[in-house]
């Protein structure tokens, strides 16, 4: 436990001083900005294999500019589809992948402003908040899938076949402290491993958590160095077709139906200062998104196809967008139960606007959209 407030408040030193751990982790990582403006590419470069390549070839002044960081990882199917299916460009926007960076930096990026978006779970927001930084929410973008869909769940808990871990009293039996592997401290991994613990009577001392990040957790449970790999699609879907795993919990029976809630989310300047840019990417997105979850197939494979994996799941998301108070409240409750924050300092509301609800859907009446291709005719697909 005292490990992870000091990494909460290491991370939340690092997000108040922004500009300077972007610059110096962009020097030392060689990150460097993805040259994606639209004006530069066309319609044939889709198919270049991992990077998120753009689909215009005319890009004028009325397209809005929007940059964010995108990571060969499970977060980047929105992107991967927004680009090479066309709803980027087909929405008004010009998008610039200004190249991968470590999920811990990228709400730094955000608000130092070297990007403009970042697709991000209720705990960062609050984060960002208590750093003093002013962000909100516009949109929900990720949604746990209804019990059932095992396949899609934000997170799998993974074990050897040849493990006598059957259930979480397996784990912890004779006194056993089980090394389980996180792909950082204060992030959804951890919250929602922490929050399974307490609902078996069971505290963060029962447990070793294993820094790793998820494309290395699965070599590790093999070769014996970890008991539990904590991981996202598209990585538990490799490991589970690779065989000799089994899930022992699911982030839908860990943590409960708002398990995958992510928010998209831009600067109060952002806002202010560009609203129509933030509605056109709300819907621009959320088409992306919602053609993800209607195509799970085909977005798996081109996922797979970017990011250098045989298989890929995508996450699953929200079909409306619409945000609510319900998506948030568990994720307060949760950082009160590990004291994050105290009991009331953070409210739903505070994390998101409604401003743009406008581009919110209401799924009664539209049962399920599927949002039309707008380049039926290209070949861009695997």
């Amino acid at each position: 436990m005292f490990q992870k407030l000091q990494n909460r408040k290491t991370k939340i030193a690092a997000i108040a001083a922004v500009s300077l751990i972007v610059v110096l982790l962009l020097i030392v990582s060689g990150c460097t900005q993805n040259s994606n403006d639209m004006s530069n590419m066309n319609m044939n470069s889709t198919n270049t294999p991992g990077a998120v390549s753009t689909i215009s070839s005319a890009v004028n002044s009325s397209f809005y500019t929007i940059r964010a960081n995108v990571n060969k990882d499970c977060s980047g199917t929105p992107w991967y589809v927004g680009v090479q299916k066309g709803y980027f460009i087909h929405g008004g926007i010009n998008f610039v992948d200004s190249g991968a960076l470590d999920w811990s930096l990228q709400p730094a990026a955000l608000v130092a402003g070297q990007t403009d978006v970042v697709d991000e779970h209720p705990n960062t927001l609050i984060d960002l908040l208590l750093a003093g930084a002013h962000v909100h929410g516009v949109a929900l973008s990720g949604q746990e899938p209804p019990s059932g869909d095992i396949s899609e769940y934000h997170m799998h808990w993974l074990v050897l076949n040849s493990s006598p871990y059957q259930t979480i009293k397996d784990l912890v039996a004779n006194g056993h402290k089980p090394k389980i592997a996180v792909g950082a401290l204060g992030i959804c991994a951890d919250l929602e491993n922490n929050a399974w613990f307490r609902e078996n009577n069971l505290t963060n001392s029962s447990f070793e958590y294993v820094i790793m990040p998820d494309p290395q957790q699965e070599a590790a449970l093999r070769s014996g160095q970890i008991d539990v790999a904590v991981l996202h699609p598209p990585f538990y879907t490799a490991a589970e077709k690779h065989g000799g795993v089994r899930i022992i919990t699911t982030s839908y029976d860990a943590f409960g139906a708002q398990a995958g809630t992510t928010l998209l989310a831009f600067t109060d300047d952002f806002i202010k200062n560009h609203p129509d840019a933030v509605r056109a990417f709300i819907i621009a997105y959320k088409n992306s998104e919602r053609w993800s979850d209607n195509h799970l197939t085909e977005s798996g494979i081109l996922t797979a196809n970017t990011i250098g994996l045989s298989n890929a799941t995508p996450h699953f998301y929200s079909q409306s967008g619409a945000i609510t108070d319900d998506e948030i409240q568990p994720w307060i409750d949760a950082m009160v139960a590990d004291g994050d924050i105290t009991q009331g300092q953070f409210k739903p509301s505070d994390l998101y606007t409604t401003e743009f609800n406008d581009t919110w859907i209401n799924e009664t009446a539209v049962n399920g959209p599927d949002p039309v291709d707008p380049f039926p005719s290209l070949d861009r697909g695997p």
